[in-house]
């Protein structure tokens, strides 16, 4: 239920006192939403200012709720003088108990600021905003355990719901160290991680802002990385890097997370292997998309400025500092695939200048002997995402139609990929290296008292 559906649906039985209440919550509600609209790359609004324009909001409301009960209450004083009138001047005043003011209808601007970040949501959701709402600090609901993982403003623990017993990773951010602009990079990751609710998606459970944290909750997931869960395994072949890790999807539930997304009109910017995730270690667990720290909300006619993103993974429109939308993601999908196939990247070069020459002209190829052995079709479905102009690479959903991926019985090959294998463990520990000396770096930047406590695993 939309939040103009739920403002037009008839009113319960209640009382008065319930539905002011209902609806002194709804207000709340737009303010809050207001509070994470997305600004425009070029305008930036700080957050004092963004609290004081939450906090004017329902003053206005306020006041004018004041003003129209004041109103009404005046209307009802002159039509009872009008009944006493006409039935006599002996029927007792105290006995005319004027009724309680009718509920103040709501207002246009209330019901805009609600409709243009609400109406994506569905009433659960809305309930689970409630919840929020009725809790104050982050220690009411969870007990927080020990740390996953951390990065240059957020440290990831688990917690566990104390109601429930549900386990959860809860991305802490200070706050504190946050620029303005930083802080409406956090506000668009959480509105955009609330509207997405896809089994190939890590889902954001709850959002809890309070004086120096922002808590985000999301799902946990304990299966690992999935490049890392390839090279543990005892066979691997193009059916499995088609279709199947631990007899469940890959690719193909790859490209159905960023379809989704994309017809939510999100683009996730920064697809790679770091963000692609298995639900758990047991047998057919599912691949999750993880990391929207820089996705962006885009329409159809719309398209994006900014460079963002992993070097290897960037599209060439990106590269270039064209406009960009959707088709980023598909480029992105295209190194993964390629990747998951031989075992290292389709560019590659020590000097950042030369690997994005590379990108910008779609200098790549398939070397013998590792590709001797892949199928056409993979070949094919490859080519079609690394296509450098962006309207004419494929789309999501045309990926998901393509016979290697709707076909794997008769097309994909089951011949065992050693070789594989063995270039994706080079290639791991080659990309874990390169993230822990970036994360390295960019704390000894922030704190440069920070190498004496450094500790990376």
């Amino acid at each position: 239920m939309t939040f103009d559906s739920f403002l037009s649906s008839p009113s319960s039985s209640s009382s008065s006192f319930s539905s002011s209440l209902v609806y002194y919550n709804l207000v709340l509600a737009t303010c809050f939403f207001e509070q994470l609209d997305p600004v425009g790359p070029k305008n930036h609004t700080p957050r004092s200012e963004i609290s004081k324009r939450k906090w004017a909001s329902e003053e206005c409301y306020i006041g004018e709720k004041r003003q129209r009960a004041s109103t009404n209450q005046n209307q009802i004083n002159l039509l009872t003088q009008l009944q006493q009138q006409q039935e006599g001047p002996n029927l007792p005043q105290q006995h005319l108990r004027p009724p309680l003011p009718p509920l103040p209808p709501p207002t246009a601007a209330a019901v805009t600021a609600a409709s243009g970040s609400a109406q994506l949501y569905s009433e659960h959701y809305l309930q689970q905003l409630a919840m929020m709402n009725a809790c104050t600090k982050f220690s009411d609901n969870y007990d927080v355990k020990e740390e996953l993982g951390k990065g240059a403003f957020s440290v990831v623990r688990r917690c566990v719901h104390k109601t429930t017993g549900l386990e959860f990773a809860a991305k802490i951010i200070n706050t504190k160290k946050l620029s303005a602009r930083d802080f409406q990079k956090l506000e668009r990751e959480a509105r955009i991680c609330r509207k997405l609710q896809h089994p190939n998606i890590v889902r954001l459970h709850d959002s809890i802002q309070e004086e120096s944290f922002h808590y985000l909750v999301f799902d946990l997931v304990t299966g690992g990385e999935l490049f890392e869960d390839i090279v543990a395994r005892e066979f691997y072949s193009e059916a499995d890097a088609r279709y199947e890790i631990r007899l469940d999807h890959c690719i193909q539930q790859i490209l159905e997370s960023i379809a989704y997304c994309h017809s939510n009109g999100v683009v996730h910017r920064d697809l790679k292997p770091e963000n692609l995730l298995l639900a758990s270690k047991a047998k057919g667990a599912a691949v999750k998309l993880a990391d929207f720290g820089l996705a962006i909300e885009v329409n159809d006619s719309e398209a994006w400025h900014g460079f963002a993103g992993t070097p290897g993974y960037l599209s060439p429109e990106v590269l270039k500092k064209d406009p960009y939308s959707k088709p980023v993601d598909i480029w992105a999908c295209g190194v993964i695939l390629y990747i998951l196939l031989v075992g290292y990247p389709p560019f590659w070069d020590e000097d950042q200048h030369r690997l994005y020459a590379q990108i910008k002209a779609g200098a790549y190829d398939y070397p013998s002997p590792e590709w001797d052995t892949v199928t056409p079709e993979a070949k094919s479905l490859i080519d079609s995402m690394l296509t450098v102009n962006p309207k004419k690479r494929i789309t999501a959903d045309q990926a998901l139609k393509v016979p290697w991926i709707c076909n794997r019985e008769r097309v994909a090959s089951a011949i065992h990929r050693q070789d594989t294998v063995d270039c994706l463990k080079k290639f791991n520990a080659r990309r874990k290296l390169k993230v822990r000396f970036a994360l390295q770096t960019q704390l000894l930047i922030l704190d440069p008292y920070f190498s004496r406590i450094l500790k990376i695993s």
